[in-house]
């Protein structure tokens, strides 16, 4: 007797492979968009509706989990409009008094599978929620909280708060990662100007001060450095994990405001968007590209206006870059390290991550 095992996905279309999760600010939703056709797959839709009322919000930063089973976004509220004030109103059910609509900054969490929102976790009011990542085995989730001068831990199958973590008064926490062994989280403080080495397992958190405005930070697929990009002083600290030594890259001269960073998966060279735009800096259109054994900028690469995001495809051919004025993406040549395509991808498109069927997500 044979048995027939029939494939439904080959008849309901292609199955993706390889997707990139961009979070689409000015919108209000999530961009889905396949590697392998180079084509927007999908828009995801973050509104909802309360007492009546649309509620919009504001996907800063999305993040693949590691075991590619969820993607988790952080989502600043607004009524009406992304990243505006509160202006939406309603009347009490009995019709007697006025009540105001707080907007809520959450956490989103999306199926990949589906590419539905599935679970919606209010963290509270005005925090502006900026970074979202996992810990290796894709249990715990850390979100940074820039206004509050916060970091929050929730539970990722719980779907649920299980604790809140302080930083320095007015440090203002903004991008963070995690090391590959799990066991420190590398976090950019904004106003603090400088490194938050965060214990997972104690709780702990030191500060290594730095020269400038920390962005957000990356950690080398071998543990051995942890970087994070000085927004002011157009540098690149490198920190030592093991020796604690620090030591400062200068980009080139012209640079006018580093952002996000992606490691290349040999731990060999970085890649740093350089956006400006921010903070009365002109808009940039430069990534660059950082060898770590030299320390220097070794290549320039043009891309679109204010390049934002940026992650490293799985087969290390591409790169992809989210252009936040330009509202594109870039797509880079790792070969010849150019820019081989531009594609419109929405309204202020921010943070990106990469999911794949076959290893999950990318830090």
């Amino acid at each position: 007797m044979v048995t027939l095992v029939l494939n439904f996905n080959v008849f309901a279309g292609a199955v993706e492979e390889e997707k990139l999760y961009v979070a689409i600010e000015g919108e209000g939703k999530v961009a889905v968009f396949d590697t392998a056709t180079r084509k927007l797959l999908r828009q995801i839709d973050l509104s909802y509706e309360q007492n009546g009322m649309a509620m919009s919000v504001s996907p800063h930063n999305v993040q693949v989990a590691p075991d590619g089973k969820t993607v988790w976004v952080t989502a600043n509220g607004s009524h009406g409009g992304h990243g505006g004030k509160p202006s939406a109103e309603h009347k009490n059910d009995d019709g007697s008094g006025i009540v105001m609509e707080t907007p809520t900054d959450e956490v989103l969490v999306i199926d990949p599978e589906t590419d539905t929102l599935i679970q919606r976790i209010p963290i509270g009011p005005a925090l502006h929620l900026a970074h979202v990542v996992l810990t290796p085995d894709s249990s715990t989730v850390y979100v940074t909280a820039q206004n509050e001068n916060a970091i929050y831990k929730l539970d990722a199958h719980q779907y649920k708060m299980t604790g809140k973590l302080q930083a320095p008064q007015g440090s203002q926490p903004h991008g963070l990662r995690i090391a590959p062994d799990g066991s420190r989280a590398y976090i950019g403080l904004l106003q603090g100007k400088g490194l938050g080495v965060l214990d997972l397992a104690s709780g702990k958190l030191e500060v290594v001060p730095l020269n400038g405005a920390a962005v957000q930070t990356a950690v080398t697929p071998d543990g051995k450095l942890a970087l994070a990009t000085l927004y002011d002083t157009k540098q690149l600290a490198v920190y030592d994990t093991q020796s604690k030594a620090l030591h400062y890259i200068e980009l080139l001269k012209g640079a006018l405001g580093p952002v996000q960073l992606y490691p290349t998966p040999d731990s060999r060279f970085v890649y740093v968007a350089d956006q400006g735009h921010y903070f009365g800096q002109p808009d940039s259109q430069w990534i660059y590209k950082v060898d770590l054994a030299k320390s220097s900028v070794i290549w320039s690469i043009k891309a679109g206006t204010a390049p934002h995001g940026i992650v490293i495809a799985k087969d290390c051919k591409s790169a992809y870059v989210t252009n936040i004025v330009s509202d594109d993406m870039s797509v880079i040549d790792l070969k010849t390290d150019m820019e081989t395509a531009r594609i419109p991808i929405g309204k202020e498109p921010n943070g990106i991550s990469l999911w794949s069927r076959d290893t999950g997500g990318t830090p």
